[in-house]
């Protein structure tokens, strides 16, 4: 990587420009701590976006690694490609914000770890809701207000339409809910509660008869004692989505119900809109007496553009990755696990899954 003068912007490529891939060259364009310098990516419309904002366009990465100074890469692929795009960079000690999930297999993300040891190269994985202030106080309430955690319940419910499926590789192995989407969630669970020890899971294709899951349910036992349950379906309409609940996305209209319930013997939390609920009373409380509810109020802020902000300092050596490439492949390790036990009909040891697809 060539040194950047003091004081001066970053300089971030964008690798893909699908939706999400989209929406890092906006919040690059937007974020004066950053100067996009380049959208790589073969389609003709990576070519349009680029014309859009008035940066080159090249058709690979390595194009893009040759033609510019680079400070950092955002990996917006396919999750299949995610190994192979960032291992260009990072052989290069190219810095990289690798999209949720880091890689397809946990072997991949292996691999990534280990060539980035050998370059130096800083890795910060796309599990964005932990940057959200949201999560950090609803954290903070699970660990020091709840008491002993007793239990912790996650509905994910939403009706993906035709037109989603249009692209071949979302019916594809590897883009189905639990990895696309649930992942978010297990590492959210991972954040605020704990290592996950056991997965028991069941999944289902029955919706649309295509290669992938469309539901899945899912018993998690995590280190600390704690159960939990996380139900999946992207085929039912439904208002109970963090998609939905947390406003944190402005291409879904918001509902203001709860996705989440955790549950601890001091009282219990329903979050994203942060209501804890606990008896405050005299005497010895009960199922009998009156329960109150306290609503705790946070200033909302745009979780990728705060990680785009982190990854900059994370680049500068001033930060830690606040979610690092072993942190990601814990989390990826869980839903291997919960692909593998929905399989088997087997409960599965997520530590177990370190190298295999």
């Amino acid at each position: 990587m060539v040194e950047r003068p003091t004081g001066t912007a970053v300089r971030i490529g964008v690798v893909g420009a699908g939706a999400i891939g989209r929406r890092h060259v906006q919040y690059c364009v937007d974020e004066p701590a950053t100067t996009l310098i380049g959208i790589a990516d073969p389609a003709s419309d990576a070519a349009s976006l680029a014309h859009e904002f008035g940066v080159p366009h090249f058709r690979s990465l390595e194009d893009m690694l040759d033609a510019q100074r680079i400070d950092g890469i955002i990996v917006a692929v396919p999750t299949p490609l995610h190994c192979k795009v960032a291992l260009t960079a990072i052989r290069r000690g190219i810095a990289v914000l690798i999209e949720k999930p880091i890689t397809e297999h946990p072997a991949e993300a292996t691999e990534l770890i280990a060539t980035a040891n050998s370059t130096g190269a800083k890795i910060l994985v796309g599990h964005h809701r932990r940057h959200n202030p949201i999560v950090q106080v609803a954290r903070d309430i699970v660990t020091s207000e709840l008491g002993q955690l007793q239990a912790v319940n996650v509905l994910w419910a939403v009706l993906k339409p035709r037109s989603y499926f249009e692209p071949q590789w979302r019916r594809a192995a590897g883009a189905g809910p639990v990895l696309t989407n649930l992942v978010h969630d297990v590492d959210l669970l991972r954040f605020m509660c704990g290592e996950i020890v056991k997965v028991t899971a069941a999944a289902r294709r029955s919706a649309r008869g295509h290669e992938v899951e469309d539901t899945a349910v899912v018993l998690l036992h995590f280190e600390s004692g704690a159960l939990g349950t996380i139900t999946g379906c992207d085929a039912s309409p439904s208002p109970w989505s963090w998609d939905a609940n947390s406003g944190e996305n402005p291409n879904f209209p918001v509902s203001r119900e709860n996705s989440y319930r955790f549950l601890g013997s001091d009282g219990s939390l329903e979050f994203p809109d942060l209501h804890l609920w606990r008896y405050r009373i005299d005497g010895e409380a009960g199922w009998t007496r009156p329960i109150s509810r306290e609503a705790r109020v946070v200033m909302p802020e745009d979780a990728y553009r705060l990680q785009l902000r982190h990854f900059c300092r994370v680049i500068d050596e001033q930060e830690q990755p606040l979610v690092s490439a072993e942190d990601a492949r814990r989390s990826l390790q869980v839903t291997a696990a919960i692909l593998r036990s929905a399989g088997t009909g087997q409960t599965v040891d997520p530590s177990e899954i370190r190298d295999a697809g």
